[in-house]
């Protein structure tokens, strides 16, 4: 091999390594513009989060009451025009029916369907339990309103009424507001105390 041959071959060695090593930083580049990219989306993302201002208020005899809805920003949400809103109620454990079955005991389905709460919703959209209402289309600084009605026992306990509406007297209604627009979607839990309309 001549002294030619050998730094030819050196070059094309050389130039082999420049080139693998330049693939590698460009494969790392692009990793690294992937990552910010997705870090700026998430910030983004969590930036639109809806803001809801909530308020409920029961009749005084505690027979029916009212939920209002307002959707009070960000200002960033403003070119999304009108979001879409659907409400649905939590309960107090998430985890209530995971426990193992007796015989004769209700299904996990079932207690986990059961509306663990003072109230229901009776508003028109509802479903069948009064767990969820259908969507709506809310822009900010816009509000709108559901109507309740109390819940009950589940029908296989043995508490009565009474006792039951004495039990949740005073606890929040627990929501869930799941916000839709432009192909984001957000959830939002809130705890909403319930104020008793005062008697004329």
């Amino acid at each position: 091999m001549t002294t030619t041959d050998t730094i030819a071959a050196l070059a094309l060695a050389v130039a082999v390594v420049a080139a693998i090593g330049s693939w590698k930083a460009a494969r790392n580049a692009n990793g690294a513009a992937q990552t910010l990219s997705r870090i700026e989306q998430q910030r983004l993302h969590a930036d639109l989060t809806p803001h809801f201002r909530c308020t409920i208020v029961a009749n005084e005899a505690c027979s029916t009451a009212m939920l209002w809805v307002h959707l009070e920003g960000p200002p960033g949400l403003l070119s999304h025009g009108t979001i879409e809103i659907t409400a649905s109620l939590r309960n107090d454990n998430p985890h209530r029916g995971d426990g193992p079955q007796l015989a004769g005991a209700p299904t996990p389905e079932e207690v986990r369907a059961h509306i663990w709460r003072p109230w229901k919703f009776s508003a028109y959209g509802r479903d069948d339990t009064g767990r969820t209402v259908a969507p709506q289309q809310l822009a900010i600084g816009e509000w709108t309103r559901y109507g309740l009605t109390p819940t009950t026992p589940p029908p296989w306990s043995t508490t009565t009424a009474d006792v039951w509406h004495r039990d949740y007297a005073n606890e929040p209604v627990r929501l869930s507001i799941t916000a839709r627009s432009k192909g984001s979607e957000w959830t939002v839990p809130l705890e909403v105390p319930v104020t008793i309309e005062a008697g004329s």
